[in-house]
């Protein structure tokens, strides 16, 4: 009976794959030169798609931002989320047409139309690509939050922008057709000696 079960046992033991045949049954995904080609035009596409976003709001006032603070404080899912823009962007507004009487409306907007400038550029030319789609990620989720319940607006279109984010996050998309392609190695080169240059190279 023993002798049976300890058969047994080591046939399960024969017949269970060990760690290193389970790995190696996972087959890693290498993606063509083509592919590659194909995200770094979508990550040129999207930053153009941010870079045609500045005109509409352009210093000194950044007027056409103004219409679309007031909406976030009304059709926002986000509870607290109208009081944060009232006592900052709105503090001292006195009209809901305009920014006169705002305190802090222009230099919040500008910080505002600087960080969309930064990933239009970071993602155009694919200079530190993942920090400019960790930026716009960020700049998407706070559009999600504010406007994709507002009347007129499709929910799906900041959504898409989040999930356009995150997809040039996964892939190094600034190495092909993009400034990212040179520093990059120069990057990996110096991570060994520099702790900056290893957390720069992360970024490209």
């Amino acid at each position: 009976m023993g002798i049976s079960s300890s058969a047994q046992n080591e046939g399960r033991l024969a017949a269970s794959p060990t760690m290193d045949e389970r790995e190696a049954s996972i087959t890693s995904i290498v993606l063509s030169e083509r592919s590659i080609i194909g995200l770094a035009l979508l990550r040129i596409f999207v930053g153009y798609l941010w870079f045609q976003q500045l005109f509409w709001k352009l210093p000194p006032d950044f007027a056409g931002l103004y219409p679309y603070i007031v909406r976030e404080t009304k059709y926002t899912f986000i509870p607290g989320y109208s009081y944060v823009l009232q006592h900052t962007f709105l503090l001292g507004c006195t009209s809901t047409h305009s920014a006169a009487g705002c305190t802090l409306f222009v230099p919040l907007a500008a910080c505002v139309w600087m960080a969309e400038l930064v990933v239009s550029v970071s993602l155009l030319f694919g200079l530190f690509t993942r920090l400019g789609a960790i930026l716009s990620i960020i700049l998407a989720l706070q559009l999600y939050a504010g406007l994709s319940t507002s009347p007129g607006e499709w929910y799906w279109t900041y959504g898409m922008l989040v999930l356009l984010g995150f997809a040039l996050i996964t892939v190094s998309a600034g190495r092909r057709l993009g400034v990212d392609q040179w520093l990059s190695p120069r990057l990996q080169a110096a991570a060994d000696s520099s702790r900056i240059a290893r957390w720069l190279s992360w970024l490209v």
